[in-house]
């Protein structure tokens, strides 16, 4: 996984909201499905009674954002992320959301320390498959009618994106293994897995699949390098390689009239899980 100066790079570009807000934007414009993934998977639900919330690799808030006018107007959401860094943009955006927030700077193994059947709500976007473990935890803290919901990528997330940095470190006999760390990190809670391993957890588990992919066309190509500048700290964590030296190779070979003739497309399918009726020991069994 990452060393010391890897992470401190991780830290740097994702605690960057400014780049964040940037980068968003860019995603929106590449995207097929112009839909947000986060009110997608709030639509329908009634939370109107949640007052008792956590946001589980909270980042600044986007999930947390989400809930405006959703939940009950006293609420109190607690935002959990190992980058001490987002606090202040978390709280801002609990601020903005009329919500009374809270952060921890910690990693997932914090759940244990709260109290059974807190939470009327549990919101996890794109983090679950750095701590899956953290599932049966989170089963516990859950309150008997709570909510918990999970967006996560398929297996195929950037496979493109993927495939062309790899065959560059091939090429520099940089890459020895058949896969990156990142998607060995993904496959830990994916959209093909995330059904079993949720099910002997909840009683209840409905899915809904975001489809998405970004489009980018001859023309496009720096716009290619400025998503992946942003992705390369994740992208190449734990590969021990100098990151610039990568971002500046592929960025050479996107540029290039003959690479993107007919543009380039990125996978970005999703799927959102929400699951209810925790279930307790026994039944677990």
């Amino acid at each position: 996984m990452m060393d010391k100066e890897e992470k401190s790079k991780v830290i740097k570009v994702f605690t960057d909201v400014r780049t964040h807000r940037s980068m968003a934007s860019l995603i929106r414009r590449h995207s097929t499905n112009r839909d947000d993934v986060r009110e997608v998977a709030l639509n329908g639900l009634e939370l109107g009674g949640c007052r008792n919330l956590l946001d589980l690799g909270c980042g600044f808030g986007l999930f947390t954002e989400a809930l405006k006018g959703r939940v009950h107007p006293l609420a109190v959401i607690t935002g959990v992320d190992v980058i001490g860094g987002y606090e202040e943009a978390f709280l801002d955006t609990c601020k903005n959301t009329g919500l009374e927030g809270r952060f921890f700077s910690a990693g997932a193994s914090l759940i244990k320390k709260f109290t059974s059947q807190t939470f009327d709500l549990v919101l996890c976007s794109y983090a679950l498959y750095f701590f899956p473990d953290a599932i049966a935890e989170i089963s516990r803290i859950l309150a008997p009618d709570g909510i918990f919901i999970v967006i996560t990528h398929d297996k195929n997330n950037m496979k493109e994106l993927i495939t062309v940095t790899k065959d560059i470190l091939k090429k520099n006999n940089i890459l020895k293994e058949e896969h990156l760390p990142l998607e060995k990190i993904i496959s830990q809670f994916s959209s093909e897995n995330g059904m079993e391993m949720l099910t002997p957890w909840f009683g209840r588990v409905t899915t809904v699949d975001f489809g998405n992919s970004l489009v980018f066309r001859p023309e496009d190509g720096p716009r290619i390098v400025e998503y992946l500048s942003f992705k390369s700290p994740f992208l190449l964590s734990g590969t021990n390689v100098e990151m610039e030296w990568v971002v500046h190779a592929l960025s050479v070979q996107f540029q290039q009239p003959s690479f993107l003739r007919d543009g380039f497309t990125i996978s970005k399918n999703d799927r959102i899980f929400i699951c209810s009726s925790p279930l307790k020991g026994q039944a677990r069994r």
